[in-house]
């Protein structure tokens, strides 16, 4: 047993021991990379997109000399921004494995037009570009993709929150990067995040430069059974007990979403307590909701009456698909359909809520719980 003191990971990714099925999706992306195709991830936020991603190195890692670059561009603004994490992603992986890496970071340096630097707290080389035109941003990318290309092993390149393109300062950026892409045979790509809509209009709406340019994999929850196996499974590790229909009731509750029943379990564990019960389980409900409540109470001042009177409505419902009955909307007191219209999409776009089968939903499971009582 590694060195863990609590086994339901919130944070980061450790080994299949510690991650919870998946095995399809896993199997499916590394036979999508093993055949040269790209592939598209989707999933609501904090539903396991980036473990799964992890999980998948973990077996290229071990199985296929294939060089692993992941890199998360929400706080991304532009193409000088992706060409920085890009290329940081490629000095750790090189770094890693690389036998004549300072040679080969002088290469790739140059190429890009970019400096080390050391950070300051880390103490981790990392790239600097200082690009003062577009066009420069555009040959350092180009610049990159070409060092991948003509490597010895083969590249598989996680984009997470690829999405965020669509919003750089550079208007041309879908296309530039399709035209890139389209043209190497040694970097396959994973294409992840979590506006669904976005990505899916990305990849399905002909006349999009990445139109039909990849797989689709919708990341759905876990099943519960399976899921109450696994919590089993790492409570009895660690000697400690648990009754299933109690690890049940707690995925129900939390529907399932995948770190909101992580971090509850870990909370659960955290308090050291062998056999658990239904009152414990409470306690620490209690005291999430308690460390949390300051924030919501802001919340309540940052939105508008009709906003925050539609989130307590959602969450008392626990989604809900027919927002615009009547019945609904006078339960509530919401007011006109059109107000609540207005209301959803200033939520959505907060993405304090989402639709999810035609229901909509609180975001954070934890707020909604809060908002419900």
């Amino acid at each position: 047993m590694e060195n863990v003191k609590n086994p339901f990971l919130v944070t980061g990714y450790l080994s299949p021991e510690y991650f919870c099925d998946r095995e399809k999706e896993t199997e499916r992306i590394i036979s999508a990379m093993d055949n040269n195709r790209n592939i598209t991830l989707l999933s609501l936020r904090r539903m396991g997109k980036t473990g799964l991603i992890k999980n998948v190195f973990y077996y290229l890692k071990k199985e296929r000399p294939f060089r692993l670059l992941y890199v998360d561009i929400m706080a991304t603004n532009n193409m000088a921004e992706l060409v920085r994490e890009l290329g940081n992603a490629v000095i750790r992986e090189e770094k890693e494995r690389s036998a004549n890496f300072l040679n080969k970071l002088i290469t790739f340096l140059s190429g890009i037009r970019a400096k080390v630097v050391f950070n300051d707290i880390t103490g981790m080389p990392e790239i600097e570009v200082d690009y003062r035109m577009p066009q420069e941003a555009e040959k350092g990318l180009a610049a990159l993709f070409d060092y991948l290309e003509s490597q010895k092993v083969k590249y598989v390149v996680a984009i997470d929150e690829f999405q965020q393109i669509v919003n750089y300062a550079e208007k041309n950026v879908e296309a530039l990067l399709r035209s890139s892409v389209q043209q190497l045979t040694n970097v396959n790509f994973i294409f992840s995040g979590s506006n669904k809509h976005l990505l899916m209009s990305m990849f399905s709406d002909y006349g999009r430069p990445f139109y039909q340019s990849s797989d689709f994999m919708f990341l759905d929850r876990l099943d519960q059974e399976v899921y109450a196996d696994f919590i089993l499974k790492q409570f009895v590790r660690f000697r400690r007990t648990i009754d299933k229909e109690l690890v049940l009731e707690v995925l129900r509750n939390y529907d399932t979403y995948t770190f909101y029943t992580q971090f509850m379990f870990n909370r659960i564990f955290e308090t050291g307590v062998n056999n658990i019960t239904r009152d414990l389980v409470e306690h620490v409900k209690e005291n999430i909701m308690l460390e949390r409540e300051y924030v919501y109470y802001n919340y309540r001042n940052l939105l508008t009456d009709n906003q925050f009177n539609l989130l307590r409505a959602l969450a008392k419902e626990n989604g809900f698909e027919k927002y615009m009955s009547k019945d609904f909307l006078a339960k509530y007191k919401l007011g006109q359909a059109s107000s609540v219209q207005r209301s959803i999409k200033a939520l959505l776009d907060k993405e304090m809520i989402y639709e999810e089968k035609g229901c909509y939903k609180v975001y954070d499971v934890f707020f909604s719980k809060w908002l419900s009582v």
